[in-house]
């Protein structure tokens, strides 16, 4: 089951934590959430498997 982890506003910054879970060989779905509402304002979310949660928590702690 995929778990969401992180979520920002900035593209840039999803892409770098996408990169550094990799880097650390940890599975990452990245997804673009739009909101109707609201013309131009997106999210972005990462997810990654249970079983990586932990892990993936780490890295985002230590940023």
């Amino acid at each position: 089951m995929w778990t969401s982890v992180y979520m920002t506003q900035s593209l840039d910054t999803a892409r770098n934590m996408r990169v550094k879970m990799e880097d650390e060989n940890i599975l990452v779905m990245f997804r673009s959430i739009k909101i109707e509402d609201r013309a131009g304002e997106e999210c972005f979310e990462l997810l990654v498997p249970s079983a990586e949660l932990k892990e993936a928590l780490d890295i985002i702690i230590s940023e």
